[in-house]
């Protein structure tokens, strides 16, 4: 039986970078390691420790490899960005408390550059631009003013009452919760993680308080709330940068779930738990998790495509294309049974656009690059306005699949679109791609737009002093 490939991380430093890069290029001119070292004239087991970041790629190696798998000079520019072999990984945070937590917008240290995954200071997570060229997110004090787009309108994000206050209040404290919850949900859209973290976890130590004096049906409703706030400081954590937190809170929102006895909100979390695994390019972690929450799920519903819809794309990360397709087109034909839901159920983001941007993601993955940039131009354009961070996310996606289709003057006019929303909400999902992008472009060119966006990335990012 064949030894399953090494999953590959990206983000934790510029070797584990060049590596993946080396293996989408490799995979995408389907060739094996022994057969791309007996072209370049080095072993195969070499072409396997540099992706798996083992060794580190040589100059005259990399100009070689461009040559002969036809990048247009994409490893050759990428070797600036792995001269500091700094591993960039995350720090252990499962054993630390929720409030302790490198979330989004936690305390730790003003305005001082460090690695990212550090702690946080108090204030968002920004890109800064190291004096080496490499990308990597800082922190800053207090939260980053940028204008908000036109044409969204800006919410305030809603401050948690006292318990007694809050008590005083009308109707029961759950239904009360998830409206304020709602009202987090709708600011996250528009402003980004780093507004809203701070006050999700308010609002949980006012729901701990509640809990504790609660009893019975009015505990477990409490509890149930307790778990959907927990998976949202974890999709914020996510989105912020900070996977191991993400991963704590989601942990904790699957504890509260089956504490509340609430089968449905189980298998949401199993869903946001597999899509945590996806964004770790884990196909394995991916199809089990999603798996577990179609079986949860009641049958015909919105929680039931949802595990569907990370199956498809667990078939993506495995490079499985003719399973991915089949597996989107029943996707698709289960979201058109559960339109009619109710609006007030969970996972309303669950829609044909976002489908089809999951759809145009996997097609990248699969190789299938104008496919994929050609689905994401759809998605956009039926995308509801409010999802700004989630339009500049996908706006980032549709340039380098642009990009890696050979159309590096659509690319960078998508990134130049990209850009000021991920600066307004300071998503690092965003940010990832815009410097990849900003890595891939070419450098000697003379495209306006490329130039433009160029100029454009690095006035938006800080500098080392």
């Amino acid at each position: 039986m064949p030894q399953r490939p090494k999953r590959l991380e990206p983000e934790r430093s510029d070797r584990h970078w060049f590596g993946a890069e080396l293996r989408h290029w490799r995979l995408e001119r389907r060739l094996s390691q022994p057969q791309l070292g007996a072209k370049v004239h080095v072993s195969g087991d070499l072409i396997g420790k540099i992706e798996k970041a083992e060794r580190t790629c040589a100059p005259e190696l990399a100009r070689t490899l461009d040559k002969v798998l036809d990048t247009g000079g994409v490893l050759t520019r990428a070797l600036p960005r792995k001269a500091d072999d700094t591993d960039n990984s995350r720090p252990d945070a499962d054993s630390s408390a929720p409030g302790t937590g490198s979330g989004p917008a936690s305390a730790a240290p003003p305005a001082t550059l460090a690695a990212e995954g550090t702690a946080s200071a108090e204030g968002p997570r920004v890109p800064c631009r190291t004096a080496e060229g490499r990308i990597i997110f800082v922190t800053i004090p207090g939260p980053r003013s940028c204008a908000p787009l036109v044409a969204v309108p800006t919410p305030a994000v809603p401050s948690a009452p006292s318990v007694r206050d809050f008590l005083a209040m009308d109707g029961h404290p759950a239904d009360r919760l998830r409206e304020l919850r709602r009202m987090l949900v709708r600011c996250d859209n528009v402003l980004g993680a780093g507004h809203v973290y701070d006050t999700a976890r308010e609002h949980l130590r006012l729901i701990d308080r509640l809990v504790r004096q609660a009893a019975g049906a009015d505990r477990r409703a409490l509890l149930h709330v307790q778990a959907e706030y927990a998976e949202l400081c974890g999709w914020l954590c996510q989105d912020g940068g900070d996977e191991r937190t993400a991963r704590l809170w989601t942990d904790r929102a699957l504890e509260w779930s089956h504490t509340a006895g609430q089968r449905e909100a189980v298998a949401y979390v199993m869903v946001r738990k597999a899509q945590l695994a996806a964004d770790r390019g884990d196909p394995v972690d991916t199809a089990d998790l999603a798996e577990a929450a179609f079986e949860l799920a009641p049958a015909c519903s919105r929680f039931a495509v949802m595990g569907a819809l990370s199956t498809a794309y667990a078939h993506a990360l495995g490079h499985e294309a003719t399973a991915c397709h089949r597996a989107f087109d029943k996707v698709l034909g289960m979201l058109g049974r559960v339109a009619d839901e109710p609006p007030a159920r969970r996972g309303n983001w669950l829609d044909s656009p976002h489908v089809q941007a999951e759809r145009a993601h996997a097609l990248s993955l699969l190789g299938e690059h104008r496919s994929a940039a050609d689905g994401f131009t759809r998605a956009l354009r039926t995308l509801p306005s409010v999802y700004r961070r989630d339009r500049g996310y996908i706006l980032a996606r549709s340039a380098l699949a642009h990009l890696r289709a050979d159309e590096p003057e659509l690319a960078a006019l998508a990134g130049l679109q990209a850009l000021p929303i991920a600066a307004a909400t300071n998503s690092a999902r965003t940010f990832r791609s815009l410097s990849a992008l900003d890595g891939l472009l070419p450098a000697a060119t003379a495209e306006p737009h490329v130039r433009d966006y160029r100029e454009a990335f690095d006035a938006a990012v800080l500098h080392e002093a």
